[in-house]
């Protein structure tokens, strides 16, 4: 079915529906070693994502949902995006969301961005929801449903923060690359749910460069928070115990061949609720650290991290 076709289906379908609220996974296009455009109703709202299947696709495939930063889209964060690379290594499968509005955003928490909304989160539940689905797997996609995290730069790393934050039932664990802890408070996170519970902590990793004039190391335009704040922010949320341990990015699993020492480091949690960890690398670089001066690879080092948490979303 041609591009054309796919999106005239769509648009028909969601025109003909515009006033009810409702939700469809949609029929799901792929094919292994390539990304491939979908579409899916949320409350009534028609969105769209790619979705890239490894070349040997693999059975209980984890899942990355990766979101682009704002003013980007899709198709530029599949293309500058370490982790489609690392996903083909390692089996997995990765989606790339569209933002809305004029100007792609995500409603990302407190701080970021304009142009996002609610509509964001139950478009990102729906995707794990969806692709999880047992009819999926007669399809040839089989993807576990306790192997989904949320990863993304910049605005979409605050919105791979808020989902952990709020949804850790779903993701079981989150890379931030260029941004912050989403919300004004450490409370705010892993809130009580209706069972009277607080919410299970997960592994996240955050990434910030010193020299990032978008998402400042030390200081916020309004819609971050600088990185030590940001830190103890997720170590609170967490419940992490002890000194933070600190490393030299080169001893970190995504370090390459060219990584010089004494000039990037990272903070880690080891004593977290639940047996999560919470670790924060910082660079001197700027803002779009999928490329570094460091040979740091952060898709490689969170996915280090993520993998030996697969078992944590489990119900007990």
């Amino acid at each position: 079915m041609s591009m054309g076709v796919r999106t005239l289906l769509f648009g028909v379908l969601f025109y003909s529906q515009a006033a009810l609220a409702f939700n469809w996974c949609g029929t799901l296009f792929f094919s292994p070693g390539t990304t491939q455009p979908n579409y899916m109703v949320v409350d009534g709202k028609l969105r769209s994502y790619s979705l890239y299947v490894p070349p040997e696709p693999v059975f209980d495939s984890p899942l990355l949902i990766d979101f682009h930063g704002f003013g980007a889209n899709s198709l530029s964060e599949s293309q500058s995006s370490c982790w489609r690379k690392t996903a083909a290594r390692e089996g997995a499968a990765v989606v790339y969301p569209q933002g809305k509005s004029l100007v792609p955003a995500w409603g990302a928490g407190d701080y970021c961005c304009v142009g996002g909304s609610e509509n964001d989160t139950a478009f990102a539940l729906m995707l794990a929801s969806c692709l999880t689905r047992p009819s999926v797997r007669q399809w040839g996609v089989t993807i576990d449903a306790n192997r989904v995290y949320a990863v993304g730069l910049s605005n979409g790393g605050a919105m791979a923060g808020r989902l952990a934050c709020e949804h850790s039932d779903v993701f079981a664990g989150a890379v931030v690359t260029s941004q912050s802890f989403p919300f004004g408070s450490s409370e705010q996170c892993r809130a009580i749910d209706i069972h009277g519970q607080q919410k299970r902590a997960v592994p996240v990793l955050e990434a910030r460069g010193t020299v990032d004039v978008i998402v400042p190391y030390i200081y916020s335009w309004g819609w971050s928070v600088p990185a030590t704040e940001s830190l103890n922010r997720w170590q609170r949320a967490m419940g992490c115990q002890g000194p933070a341990v600190y490393q030299d990015i080169c001893d970190r699993p995504g370090s390459g061949t060219d990584c010089q020492y004494g000039f990037s480091w990272c903070e880690t949690y080891h004593q977290c609720d639940g047996g999560a960890v919470v670790s924060q690398c910082t660079l001197i670089d700027g803002h779009l650290l999928y490329k570094n001066n460091q040979d740091y690879n952060v898709c490689d080092d969170g996915w280090f991290m993520l993998e030996q948490f697969e078992l944590m979303n489990q119900d007990e």
